[in-house]
């Protein structure tokens, strides 16, 4: 009896493992079925890049495909500087979860670089971490993080990170003469570029008049700057509601007594289902001004491009001196339509570039200037108004301006005076908020 016993327990152990056994043969068999199933089936993204003018000088390009890192350049034509075998993830396909072994599809930036990292084999000298998630990522649920584009310090496998992209020590060192912090990354099953015939150079034509309204908006402060957003989505991608976002923009917009931004560099890609525009910023209001770098991600909704999404680039340096070097041109046309008024006495035309508080000498508000000069051109009109060099200053305010003036009117006098002006942003123009001069 004992040894019946015995003889059915080892006999039930036995088949128990066996089953055991044959079912994780089992699964791994489905698991390796599923990953070749994905490598033959798979069609992932295939961008063609036109060299629209608003693609930027350097773009780094990843063929899944063909396993091959391209440093395109956009000169005539737009071709690769250097082309690179490198190894992508484990898995074909467009990455979906964290864990899923595969590399993402779409445009990312780079966030830094890397050096010192403790696993060589791995990572090798350097990596170039990317911003996988990006916005359009989070709105469609994609999950992970970690992505890089890294060296290898062992033999360099076709498809062989858990989503990175990797490549040989030599050849990162050449791509850190061409990355910086924020540089693109087109990441795709396959890649090409020129002759995309698929109507991405009218797209950027038309992102880009997008991009000038929605700053034009944002100066005006009226509530027309949020319909270039998709409520929905920018929720989504920014993790909160967009009525936090408006409320919040709103409180800013009651505070503002005007708000001016440059923007320099604006330079736009298509990604899948998407376009992303990004730029240096140069934002200024009252005491405040910043220097960023801004990305926005586009996508069409009920037929027409929405804002979905945002991103911070790296850090840059101050813009101060190259906003006012631009915005130079604009105060010496503003100052040359305002003497155009005053040399014709057309009090109209004149006063219409004052605020309607403004203040000149000892005159307070634009009515009291006005009857004085109506007062003064009656009896003598101007008959030379010159201008000295203009130089232009930040303000509270606004801009201050400063120059030498010599006046001479009908009766025959004149004099020489330094001419000092704050006037404040009024959409595409200037308004005068004070104006004083002395004799020199």
């Amino acid at each position: 009896m004992i040894f019946m016993s015995l003889s059915c327990r080892l006999g039930r152990w036995s088949i128990g493992f066996g089953m055991m056994h044959f079912l994780r043969i089992f699964t791994a068999a489905l698991l390796l079925l599923a990953g070749l199933t994905s490598l033959c089936f798979a069609k992932g993204w295939e961008p063609v890049i036109d060299p629209t003018p608003l693609v930027p000088e350097y773009i780094v390009a990843v063929d899944k495909n063909s396993q091959k890192l391209h440093v395109l350049v956009h000169k005539s034509p737009l071709h690769a500087d250097a082309s690179f075998t490198c190894a992508t993830g484990q898995v074909a396909g467009d990455k979906e979860i964290e864990g899923d072994l595969k590399t993402p599809e779409g445009v990312y930036f780079t966030t830094g670089k890397r050096t010192g990292l403790q696993n060589f084999s791995l990572y090798g000298e350097m990596a170039f971490p990317l911003d996988f998630p990006n916005p359009v990522d989070r709105i469609n649920g994609k999950t992970g993080y970690g992505i890089w584009i890294h060296g290898r310090g062992k033999e360099l496998v076709p498809m062989d990170t858990k989503g990175c992209v990797a490549l040989v020590n030599a050849h990162m060192d050449y791509l850190d003469t061409k990355v910086k912090p924020g540089s693109p990354v087109i990441i795709g099953e396959k890649v090409s570029w020129n002759n995309a015939n698929d109507g991405q150079s009218n797209e950027s034509v038309e992102l880009e008049k997008l991009v000038r309204k929605w700053v034009a908006d944002w100066e005006a402060r009226d509530d027309v700057f949020f319909d270039s957003y998709a409520k929905e989505q920018f929720a989504k991608s920014e993790g909160r509601s967009f009525k936090a976002f408006k409320d919040r923009k709103k409180r800013i917009f009651a505070r503002a007594g005007w708000i001016d931004i440059e923007l320099y560099d604006l330079h736009a890609l298509r990604g899948p289902g998407y376009w992303v525009t990004w730029f240096d910023q140069y934002y200024r209001s009252g005491r405040l001004s910043s220097s960023s770098s801004k990305r926005l991600y586009w996508q069409k909704v009920d037929g027409e491009w929405k804002i979905v999404g945002r991103e911070y680039g790296p850090s840059i340096r101050s813009l101060k001196d190259k906003y006012l070097t631009t915005k130079r041109k604009g105060v010496e046309e503003f100052l040359a339509d305002w003497k155009d008024s005053w040399l014709s006495a057309d009090v109209d035309k004149y006063i219409s570039r004052y605020d309607s508080r403004a203040r000149q000498g000892r005159h307070k508000g634009a009515e009291s200037i006005r009857k004085n000069k109506l007062l003064i051109w009656k009896e003598r009109k101007p008959v030379e108004v010159e201008f000295g060099k203009v130089t232009v200053h930040e303000h509270p305010k606004g801009l201050r301006v400063v120059f030498k003036q010599k006046y001479s009117d009908s009766s025959g006098y004149g004099d020489n005076g330094l001419k000092k002006m704050i006037i404040r942003p009024e959409q595409d123009s200037w308004r005068i908020v004070d104006e004083q001069w002395r004799k020199l």
